[in-house]
């Protein structure tokens, strides 16, 4: 036997010690040691983020139905109902936030920022450990922990350089919380929801299933579209413990009532939007065609997803691979798992990924997935158990909680959760004010304020001028409308039993960085605004008005 192959074990047998080692170490820190070092991590690879990536001011690039939640936000703190097109979890939890930042979405981003930075993104990181701890040991639960943290900056490694752009300003600052969109609360409250399931089971009481009831319910209220994630607590509790079905099912019903509510009050009937009615006579055929008509979501649009992947990303392979490969990893070693995360992952894999809106190349896919990526990572994290020789370690069991602490806890999240936002939108009257309060411009819906809009004619010229709002990432559309075609403001179409529904008419005649502007419209009567618009970049050619001022009218002779 020649000496080379003589020593190999002994080197390998070194490299085994160190292993060893090095668990042992891992296994001996108190585990807030460790999460602490994780959060501190992500904190500063954020925060690098933050600086480094385009950004204007606290604005950063967000493509969601933010301006909506906000606004209603607004309104809610001023006292009035909105139109419910969107969720009510985020538009509540943001009121006395809105009560103090005004109108303008700008002013209350830092709150935003910061929330969701500094409170849901630790939250987030303890989610991920408790869960992969519960499934395979607190050693797979650290590495899920730092996989969480790392993994989308990976992205910026995979990426093909054309698409480097839409990977960084467009979906990293959406994922880590640094924008106001209602997707990344929504996730987190989902990764809470799927930890207090495994905490159920292995507690066997029926607090932590109320508690996961109670979490999922403030998900859906934030957006509704995440009631996908019931087929995934259904198939859970039915196969690993039904008894906990109950309990998940008492804490939900008070936020999906809530639901119920808001969207009667704001639109005049239970429905995601207002629509026809589903004709009864056509049988259920055509109630099918309008949940799963082939407009929304289609087969071919998952395979056009997937062919994006693989044409903006070098290691596309490897992301499909990833979720299969954990599946059947989990399914091997830990069933429960697989149940939880596997059904959560691939549900709204076949709900979100063959949804026509949702599009790779404007980065749009990322964000309408979001409430999947924590069982994407998951899933990508369960790939090593494939290696031959390891084995998951039970976790310990959960003890029961204290139930005076818990009985006081679990009153406040209700309290927090389910009575105060039913009683806000039981209580506050509808919008009924024809479009003085908040109009409809676009898609969005944004709120009326004042901005000290004056103009003065002269030589057959208006000069308006108004006072900027405070915020220097800011630029200004001008607005102008004919009195003789009619009023701007359309409110026709909305029902007396649901909120004002107004859309704003005019033609945007000037963009300025400057409060004030020269308008030569000619003879007659015309009514002016001023909208107040933002982007991440500062491009006046770009970017969404967040507020809009009352008409000003002006007579030209």
């Amino acid at each position: 036997m020649s000496s080379p192959t003589a020593s190999l074990p002994a080197p390998l047998f070194v490299a085994m010690e160190r292993v060893r080692r090095s668990r042992d170490i891992a296994l001996s820190i108190r585990p807030a040691y460790v999460l602490g070092g994780l959060i501190l991590l992500q904190w500063l690879a954020v925060l690098a983020l933050a600086l480094t990536v385009r950004h204007n001011g606290w604005l950063y690039y967000a493509g969601g139905d933010q301006l909506w939640h906000y606004s209603g936000a607004y309104l809610l703190a001023h006292g009035h109902l909105p139109p419910a097109y969107v969720g009510y979890g985020w538009s509540v939890l943001l009121a006395p936030l809105a009560a103090l930042a005004g109108p303008n979405l700008v002013s209350a981003l830092p709150g935003i920022v910061l929330l969701n930075t500094l409170v849901l993104l630790p939250i987030a990181v303890f989610c991920v450990y408790d869960i992969c701890t519960r499934v395979a040991g607190r050693l797979f639960g650290y590495f899920a922990a730092g996989l969480w943290i790392a993994l989308p900056y990976f992205g910026i490694l995979f990426v093909e350089p054309g698409y480097h752009q839409k990977y960084t300003e467009l979906t990293l600052p959406q994922l880590v919380g640094l924008t106001s969109v209602p997707d990344f609360p929504s996730m987190v409250a989902l990764l809470a929801a799927a930890a207090l399931c495994l905490r159920a089971l292995d507690a066997r009481t029926w607090h932590y299933a109320a508690g996961a009831g109670l979490m999922t319910g403030a998900s859906i209220a934030i957006k509704p579209s995440n009631t996908i994630w019931l087929v995934t607590p259904l198939i859970f509790f039915l196969v690993e413990r039904r008894r906990a079905l109950l309990p998940y099912v008492a804490a939900l019903a008070p936020a999906l009532l809530t639901l119920a509510l808001w969207k009667y009050r704001g639109l005049g009937e239970l429905a995601a939007r207002p629509a026809e009615s589903v004709r009864v006579a056509a049988g259920a055929t055509d109630l099918f065609n309008r949940i799963h008509g082939t407009e929304l979501n289609n087969w071919g649009h998952l395979r056009e997803v997937l062919s994006s992947l693989r044409e903006h990303f070098w290691v596309a392979r490897v992301i499909e691979w990833l979720p299969v490969a954990g599946s059947i990893a989990l399914l091997v070693r830990a069933r429960r798992g697989f149940l939880l995360v596997g059904t959560w992952f691939f549900a709204y894999l076949l709900a979100k990924g063959t949804y026509v809106e949702a599009s790779v190349e404007d980065a749009s896919f990322w964000r309408i997935l979001m409430p999947a990526f924590p069982a994407y990572l998951i899933l990508a994290a369960s790939v090593v158990l494939l290696a031959p020789g390891v084995r998951t370690r039970a976790a310990a069991s959960t003890p029961a909680p204290r139930s005076r602490r818990f009985a006081i806890a679990l009153t406040a999240a209700v309290a927090a959760f389910t009575i105060v936002p039913l009683g806000v939108i039981a209580a506050t009257p509808r919008l009924h004010d024809g479009g003085r309060q908040a109009v409809r411009l676009g898609d969005n819906l944004i709120p009326v304020s004042s901005v000290g809009l004056q103009a003065a004619t002269e030589g057959g010229g208006v000069q308006l001028s108004w006072h900027p709002p405070g915020e220097s990432s800011v630029f200004y559309q001008v607005m102008r409308r004919d009195t003789a075609a009619g009023g701007g403001v359309l409110c026709a179409g909305t029902p007396g039993s649901a909120s004002d529904d107004c859309e704003l008419v005019m033609n945007v005649v000037a963009t300025t960085k400057t409060p004030n502007v020269t308008d030569h419209p000619g003879r007659g009567t015309w009514e002016y605004r001023v909208g107040v618009a933002a982007n991440w970049l500062n491009d006046p050619s770009l970017g969404d008005v967040y507020v809009v001022s009352p008409p000003l009218t002006v007579t030209v002779r």
